[in-house]
């Protein structure tokens, strides 16, 4: 009958402790002597066999207070069990943080109410089974320095927001696909394809130390605003090709490059995350052909990143603060972008040294280049539309702009081509092309900035000087105010400007032959725009008064398809010819210039799919005959 007692007891106990979870304050251990009864501690000396065991509590998280348990620097094994945390709401914090801890298991824990869950900092061999977290922020996170403090037992009774969180430990050559939660975990693996999953509202998809892996055709959002990060993370992941993948709406980075090298970004659809791309400490890593939409800095190269190649992205809408951003991070490259409505297009900030910033277009915003760094080398871009084309703004003392070079750009339509602040020195400006016949458009406050490089000067609109010998250099010199510095070789002619259209500069140019109806043929030499990011840029930002040294350009496609042209930002009319994949004529029209009073912007298409498109001067069309029964004929390659 005693032994029935002690039985029963034993049950009741279990019963209050686990069933009526007792309330206790927030716990903190931040060593091995701090498992004591205040701690919590019910039992156990802290062996593997006879862990501590921290069971069966009611934590409610007051303001102020980071973690409900915090337990750090401990070598003891402990038993984390059927704790109810709630509270959690410091953003820096978490309702459970483990940190240089080994031989730990959480157990049946509940998080409700909270931002972030469960982190696990450089620890090793720590188990989570069967916790329900549902929170706002992140529900679990695993840091470390080293592959071996990714190493834990996480299986999928492990729930986030009523989802099984996924975590994948030490793979190799593996296929993981069609998961849809809210958690994705993969670290030390190698050689993997992790594809085809959707990640909602959590977590996102994490890797860490993974090398040599296919990360492809995923999806990571969120739908409401809670306080999650980034879509896709790579820290310490090395060459891995990441492509496909529609990262939106992530409230820090829709792909995150952390500590990570020679990593291959293509063809992803980045949309309205905080950054599109964030590249941290990371070298040699090339992000290109990748649509970056909606996001207030498209993308952003800091913390000493190197080598990195940013190039053929289309990055755009009128929320995009930053095209491209770099700050701390040197020899760096932009190249062939395609930048439109955003504030500041190129921006290279504090400590932004020796990048290039090259054949870029960059169309309709407030700044078109911002330069603070110094040694960068800015040539070939097309620029217009913008308040003020290259901008070096006032550092007030605070830091030299130096030695940076700029030559051979075109700068259009902007209220301002240029600005060179009281604070720059020694940079030089050769062979670019400034047009426009405004007061002010290239103004120079600084000192020892050199604007002939080599005998060649930059071509001004504004210039009244002779050319007597013909040899394409003013005769007198070009004085640019206020510093009153001398441009002594003056370009009277902009036959050269062809190298500092952007992206067209860089197209190749091809003939082209028209068979009309009549058997009459129309050799066109055009530039082919055959990408996504010169297909999107045509002749937007073009200069008008240059129109005659681009007539064409032709536009393929892969396949067929029924879509639509525009004429955002170009400010002249063209004709447009539309041709199937036999090159049969499919319709044609004359596209007029937006007015400002158009409520609507009008939509160009053909009468049926169309795999080519030709865009030619208003016109040419009518005056050649060009209509039904009119063939296209492409250059043999």
């Amino acid at each position: 009958m005693k032994k029935i007692s002690l039985v029963f007891m034993a049950a009741l106990f279990t019963l209050v402790v686990v069933g009526a979870a007792a309330s206790h304050a927030p716990i903190t251990i931040l060593g091995d002597s701090d498992f004591t009864a205040d701690n919590g501690v019910l039992s156990g000396s802290g062996t593997a066999d006879d862990p501590y065991i921290i069971a069966g509590w009611e934590i409610t998280i007051p303001n102020g207070t980071p973690y409900g348990v915090n337990i750090q620097n401990t070598t003891a094994h402990f038993v984390l069990r059927g704790l109810v945390i709630q509270g959690a709401s410091d953003p820096h914090g978490a309702a459970i943080h483990l940190g240089f801890v080994s031989g730990a298991r959480v157990e049946g824990c509940s998080i409700n109410n909270s931002l972030n869950g469960i982190e696990i900092a450089s620890s090793t061999d720590v188990t989570l089974t069967g916790n329900v977290i549902y929170e706002q922020g992140l529900g679990l996170r695993a840091t470390g320095e080293t592959p071996e403090e990714y190493d834990h037992a996480i299986d999928t009774s492990n729930v986030l927001n009523d989802s099984p969180i996924h975590y994948f430990y030490g793979r190799h050559g593996e296929t993981i696909s069609g998961i849809k939660g809210t958690s994705l975990y993969i670290a030390a693996s190698d050689g993997m394809t992790i594809e085809n999953n959707e990640i909602v509202n959590g977590d996102g998809i994490q890797l860490a130390f993974v090398n040599d892996s296919i990360i492809r055709n995923n999806q990571a959002y969120r739908k409401n605003p809670v306080y999650t990060e980034h879509g896709l993370t790579l820290y310490r992941s090395d060459n891995n090709t990441v492509t496909g993948n529609i990262l939106k709406n992530n409230r820090f980075a829709g792909v995150y490059l952390w500590l990570s090298n020679e990593n291959e970004l293509f063809d992803n659809q980045l949309l309205a995350n905080n950054y599109g791309v964030l590249v941290s400490a990371s070298d040699k890593n090339s992000i290109h052909d990748n649509l970056v939409f909606a996001n207030p800095t498209g993308i952003q190269v800091t913390g000493g990143s190197t080598g990195n190649s940013i190039a053929r992205n289309i990055i755009t809408q009128e929320n995009t603060k930053y095209g491209v951003a770099i700050e701390r991070a040197t020899g760096n490259e932009v190249v062939d972008n395609a930048i439109t409505d955003a504030e500041t297009g190129v921006y290279l900030g504090v400590q932004a040294d020796h990048n290039t910033v090259s054949a870029n277009t960059i169309v309709a915003g407030a700044y078109g280049v911002e330069v603070i760094g110094s040694y960068n080398d800015i040539s070939r871009n097309l620029i217009s539309q913008q308040r003020h084309g290259i901008l070096f703004p006032e550092t007030y003392g605070k830091r030299t702009i130096v030695g940076n070079s700029l030559h051979e750009n075109v700068l259009s339509e902007n209220d301002h081509n240029l600005y060179l602040n009281h604070d720059s020195r020694i940079n030089t400006i050769y062979g670019n092309y400034f047009l426009g016949t405004g007061e002010a458009l290239v103004e120079d406050y600084g000192k020892g900035n050199t604007w002939t490089h080599g005998g060649k000067g930059n071509y001004w609109e504004t210039y009244t000087g002779t050319d007597a010998n013909g040899d394409g250099i003013g005769d007198t010199p070009m004085t640019v105010y206020p510093s009153a510095a001398q441009d002594t070789a003056p370009l009277v002619t902009t036959a050269g400007a062809t190298v500092g259209l952007g992206i067209l500069g860089d197209l190749s140019r091809k003939q082209v032959i028209l068979t009309t109806g009549d058997g009459t043929q129309l050799k066109i030499t055009a530039l082919v725009a055959d990408a996504g990011y010169s297909r999107f840029i045509g002749f937007r930002g073009y200069p008008p008064s240059l129109r005659d040294l681009v007539p064409a350009i032709l536009f393929m496609y892969d396949k067929e398809f029924q879509g639509n042209f525009v004429m955002d930002t170009v400010h002249f009319p063209l004709d447009i010819a539309f041709f199937d994949k036999d090159g049969r004529f499919a319709g044609g029209t004359t596209m007029a210039v937006y007015s400002e009073e158009d409520k609507e912007k009008k939509l160009y298409t053909a009468k049926r799919p169309f795999q080519y498109a030709l865009e030619l001067p208003e016109g040419y069309l009518s005056a050649h005959g060009i209509g039904e029964g009119t063939v296209l004929t492409l250059p043999e390659e």
